[in-house]
């Protein structure tokens, strides 16, 4: 139905639907022309291409259209795009507790997609803040008897030790002046990491399910599956694959 455009239209239309992906939050379903958008380029080998070329100018590379998430695309490093620490929440550029909001991030991947199946399968996934947490202090004990010696000591990276030791020193829940969750709780940091996966459109509040219920949608997976190769991401996939294994014998031997 787009043949008759001029280039011109080509373009301009593909240059929309790049700057529609530089809003994560925003998405096709009640937006009439990001919808049409997203579609001719899942349909549409030469718009799909300019789209691409114009992304690729930007710094940014596209790794899906999806009808219901939009054009995803991640920024290359050192592009106008890329993701800087400052972009991160004061709280959470803090030095001493970087490693700790490091660590929660990566179990959130880890205990959503512990296996290449489910990096590969396109459906979303309910976190709670409350089994996060369970599994980072169940993480953290692991991590902490794998790493002791014959002697008892633990030469791990110091900075890794200083990640499990604060999140473990953490009380599970309490709260602040203000009634929300504190920031010096556990609860209060996994909910901050979530609600930044919200904000950057990965996440969304399952408010329905309880105040501290999340999905990951497909755009997360993406982003978690470009990092699955990364050693300390294959690592505590391992704990999650075993924690089931341990937990729903029938479970771990389908996967």
């Amino acid at each position: 139905m787009h043949t008759t455009l001029s280039r011109t239209e080509q373009i301009s239309d593909a240059a929309r639907l790049v700057r529609y992906a530089c809003h994560p939050r925003r998405k096709p379903l009640g937006d009439g022309d990001y919808h049409e958008l997203v579609e001719r380029y899942r349909a549409t080998p030469v718009f799909r291409e300019v789209v691409d070329a114009i992304a690729e100018g930007m710094s940014l590379h596209v790794i899906t259209a999806h009808s219901e998430e939009g054009l995803r695309v991640w920024a290359v490093p050192g592009g106008l795009f890329a993701f800087k620490l400052a972009d991160l929440p004061a709280k959470m550029r803090d030095p001493k507790d970087r490693m700790v909001y490091g660590l929660i991030h990566v179990a959130i991947a880890a205990h959503a997609y512990p296996t290449a199946a489910d990096l590969e399968e396109e459906t979303i996934k309910r976190v709670s803040v409350k089994e996060i947490d369970a599994f980072v202090r169940h993480l953290v004990h692991r991590l902490r008897e794998e790493a002791q010696d014959d002697a008892g000591l633990l030469p791990a990276a110091a900075a890794a030790q200083a990640a499990w030791n604060s999140y473990d020193a953490l009380p599970p829940h309490r709260l602040g002046r203000g009634g929300g969750l504190a920031p010096s709780s556990s609860f209060g940091r996994i909910k901050s990491v979530l609600d930044w996966l919200v904000g950057q459109g990965f996440a969304q509040k399952a408010k329905a399910l309880g105040p501290l219920e999340y999905r990951l949608l497909n755009s997360f997976r993406l982003q978690v599956a470009g990092a699955a190769a990364l050693p300390a991401f294959q690592k505590i996939t391992d704990v999650r694959r075993q924690q089931i294994a341990d937990t729903h014998p029938t479970t771990a031997e389908d996967n």
